[in-house]
């Protein structure tokens, strides 16, 4: 059988130098030694073929007979050694890494592995995906279906958001991330928890913020009003005279993080000016600010 070009084996030109040579043997040798490719005859061969390129390309007078004759010009020129290591073999040298591996590299630091062969497991990165959810969900808690890239292969996950997490805190899946390497564990999945703003609840901590708005008659002279905030009804209080702003503390009516404390609810006073007014709403606006001007002036 025909031996193949030794350049080809390498997959070099005939004016690479001896470095580039060097390289190319070196990317062959991690790729396709015994003792990461174990029982694998079709690798043995390729490592085979590719050590004895490189032994004839580095040597410089092998080298330019092989170049001027072909395989022909270093045939029965004591490299007979070729089939005499071949027909044993790998030696223990060659197989164990025991110092200098082929072509004096060190296969110590290339697979970075033990003097016993085997290869250091290691555990595959974690993977982080930024995960939106919606602000009542945060809060209260809720299961979903999600599509994600898992190894490779976009899957769906059910993923169970806690109550009370918050922005920023994370969902972990053990095992989903990316592939260990030398039989380690996988690594993680993580969520990253983000929140859609709310149309009219803010969160602080674990303190709940709802904004409400009542009209200005109301804000002058009081009156009771009624908060739904996540299914549960309260009422309320306004004292006459309240600001715009003003917020009134329902106690222990907050969120309950994950770790089971629980914040306040402050519902905040939106003054609602009405943009239409009747001819009878004016006048008695007038009347209004003429006798608070009297008694501004008494």
């Amino acid at each position: 059988m025909s031996k193949q070009d030794y350049y080809s084996v390498l997959g070099v030109s005939k004016a690479s130098s001896n470095q580039e040579i060097k390289k190319a043997y070196k990317k062959l040798a991690m790729k396709y030694h015994p003792d990461k490719n174990p029982g694998d005859a079709v690798s043995e061969t390729k490592f085979k073929n590719a050590k004895e390129a490189y032994e004839i390309l580095t040597d410089t007078d092998k080298r330019r007979k092989y170049d001027e004759f072909g395989h022909a010009g270093i045939e029965n020129n004591g490299q007979g050694g070729f089939n005499d290591a071949y027909g044993g073999g790998f030696s223990q040298r060659e197989r164990g890494f025991g110092g200098q591996g082929f072509g004096g590299f060190d296969f110590d630091d290339i697979f970075s592995q033990s003097r016993g062969g085997q290869s250091r497991a290691q555990k595959g990165q974690d993977k982080e995906f930024v995960f939106t959810v919606d602000f009542v969900d945060a809060v209260q808690g809720a299961e979903t279906v999600v599509e994600l890239p898992v190894n490779g292969e976009t899957k769906k996950i059910k993923v169970k958001i806690p109550a009370g997490i918050k922005d920023g805190e994370k969902i972990r899946f053990t095992g989903k991330g990316s592939a260990g390497v030398h039989g380690g564990a996988a690594g993680d999945l993580l969520l990253v928890i983000a929140t859609r703003e709310h149309a009219f609840l803010e969160r602080e901590n674990n303190d709940l913020i709802y904004t409400t708005g009542v009209d200005m008659v109301m804000a002058a002279l009081g009156g009771e009003i009624e908060v739904n905030v996540l299914d549960k009804r309260f009422k309320l209080k306004v004292p006459s005279g309240t600001q715009p702003g003003r917020k009134f503390k329902i106690k222990g009516k907050g969120v309950t993080d994950r770790k089971g404390a629980t914040g306040d609810l402050f519902v905040k006073i939106k003054v609602e000016i009405p943009q239409d007014i009747t001819e009878q709403q004016r006048s008695l606006l007038e009347q209004f600010k003429e006798l608070t001007e009297i008694n501004t002036l008494s």
